[in-house]
Parts: structure tokens; C-alpha cells; sequence
């Protein structure tokens, strides 16, 4: 018995031990507007490669902070725009609660409710709910996922379906975790899904205020997915470009087709914009080597 209760405490202390004492946003008073992080904890922990993070933990790296937008571990967070690496650059450390009439960048933080939201692209005028300019900021990366079974209706629509209500089809969520055990591959083809699945529902109208500087930041993303794409690549041979696996019916994949060409038609032509994609996957990279 007592050798059992020594096991017992040795394995607590081993799993809390390797997770983050760090401040998280979904502890902060839900009835506050306006966040500062800097007036909440100055001295945030600093980020740590063996520790866990999940979705909402802030941390310091490089004199900046950073928000995990989903459970990560030993990937480091950098300065760029996408987050495909697991962790939100804040440049600002105040987190706006969400207003009307305001104009957001593509990238912006607010909180609405008690949840938090990351702006998929430039959006005015449009709350936060499924199928919008925002991505819920919520844990889509389980040690062990409890994954939705198979559904009747997986396939028979454009969006499939979401049984655990994470923003993530059902399908597409059970391909990327029974094809891969890479925490990596896992994480990046997960946080590539809401970008992909804007093609989605620019096919379907519910981005009525589609535009060239949306469109532009649609494409950009997606020249994002497929340098990660390549660079993953070079140490997983066989992965596949998250493009292919969410287009994975002859409909999904004819409305992409259909929603490229929307957005292409928008957009005068234009040698250099695509220069301005962010590029930056070497935190995915470091993580793999």
C-alpha cells in the first residue's frame, strides 16, 4: 500500500512538474472590458521548451508576450503573423473587449463574452460566433484526444460536421490525429483548418464584405500553409499539404476551386503583393530537428 501511494505521488509530481505555472486569460474576471496584461502580472513566466502550455497561457520570450492559442509543448514562440505554431504574438498587451463599428486587422485579439477571439481577417460590424472573421481561442490539441465518431453527415455537405464544437470538421480532426504522431504535424495542419475552411464559407456568402484587402490576406495564408508545408517536408517525406486533406471530397474541393477564382477576380494583378506572405515556420522547423 505504501509503495502504491509513492508511485502514486512520483507520478503526480512528474506531470504537474512539466506543466506551466503561467497566467491564463480564461482565469481573468469575466466581467472586465478592456485586459492589460502588463497591469495583470508584469512578470509573466518566461517560455520554457520542456513545459506544456494550453489554449490562453502567457508568457515572455524575447521581450515579448505570447498567448497559446491551443496545447503546445517545445515549440518556440516567434514574432510572426500566423499562428500555425501554436502561440499568438501580442503586440499590444491590451486585449479590447470586442465593439461594433470598430475595424479589426486580420491578427487582432479581443474578448467578447467570457471568450476570447483571433481575427481571421479584416472585419468590421461582424460578432464573434462559428463560422465568422473570428477563431475561438480553445484547446484543439489533446494528449488524448476524445475524438468524435463518424457521423452519417460527414461528408454529405461542404461543412460536414462538428459534434465537439471546436471549429474543427469532424473528419478532417480524425484524419490529422490517426495519421500523424507528430505534435507538429498534428498542431500545424489543426490551426491551418479555420483559414482553409474560409474558402468554405466565401463559397457559401457568409463573408459579405468580401474585398480585395480580405482576399489578399486569404491568399497570403495559404502561401503560408504551403512554404510550412515544405519545410515540414523535408524531415516528414510523407505529409501532406493540409490543403489536400480538407478539400477531401469532389464538392469541397470544386468549391475551392470556385472561391480561389472569387477571390483572384478581386484582385487587379499584382507581381509583388505575395512577397509580403509571412514566411516564418522556423519555429515548426527547430521543433523537428
Amino acid at each position: 500500500m505504501e509503495f502504491e501511494m509513492i508511485k502514486l505521488i512520483l507520478f503526480a509530481c512528474i506531470f504537474f512538474c512539466s506543466q506551466a505555472f503561467t497566467a491564463n486569460i480564461f482565469q481573468l474576471s469575466p466581467q472586465a472590458t478592456s485586459i492589460d496584461l502588463a497591469n495583470i502580472e508584469p512578470n509573466h513566466q518566461p517560455w520554457n521548451a520542456s513545459s506544456i502550455y494550453v489554449a490562453g497561457d502567457i508568457v515572455t520570450h524575447n521581450n515579448s508576450l505570447f498567448i497559446a492559442a491551443f496545447w503546445v509543448k517545445g515549440i518556440e514562440p516567434i514574432e510572426n503573423q500566423p499562428y500555425w505554431d501554436g502561440w499568438i504574438w501580442l503586440q499590444n498587451t491590451v486585449i479590447e473587449k470586442w465593439q461594433a463599428n470598430k475595424i479589426y486587422q486580420g491578427g487582432s485579439l479581443i474578448k467578447h463574452g467570457t471568450d476570447y477571439y483571433f481575427a481571421r481577417y479584416w472585419n468590421e460590424n461582424n460578432p464573434p460566433n462559428a463560422h465568422s472573421s473570428w477563431q475561438r481561442i480553445k484547446d484543439l490539441f489533446y494528449l488524448s484526444p476524445d475524438l468524435p465518431p463518424e457521423h452519417p453527415d460527414d461528408f454529405k455537405t461542404l461543412d460536414g460536421v462538428d459534434q465537439n464544437d471546436n471549429g474543427i470538421r469532424d473528419d478532417y480532426e480524425r484524419y490529422v490525429y490517426e495519421k500523424f504522431d507528430s505534435p507538429q504535424l498534428i498542431t500545424f495542419s489543426l490551426s491551418a483548418a479555420p483559414t482553409l475552411q474560409l474558402v468554405i464559407d466565401i463559397e457559401q456568402g457568409r463573408i459579405p464584405n468580401l474585398d480585395i484587402n480580405i482576399g489578399k490576406q486569404i491568399i497570403l495564408d495559404f502561401i503560408n500553409i504551403s512554404m510550412c508545408t515544405r519545410q515540414l517536408q523535408s524531415n516528414h517525406p510523407t505529409f501532406r499539404n493540409p490543403k489536400l486533406m480538407y478539400f477531401n471530397t469532389i464538392d469541397r474541393a470544386y468549391a475551392n476551386r470556385k472561391a480561389q477564382n472569387k477571390i483572384d477576380n478581386l484582385i487587379p494583378w499584382d507581381d509583388d503583393f505575395h512577397y509580403g506572405a509571412d514566411k516564418n515556420c522556423l519555429a515548426l522547423e527547430g521543433a523537428i530537428k
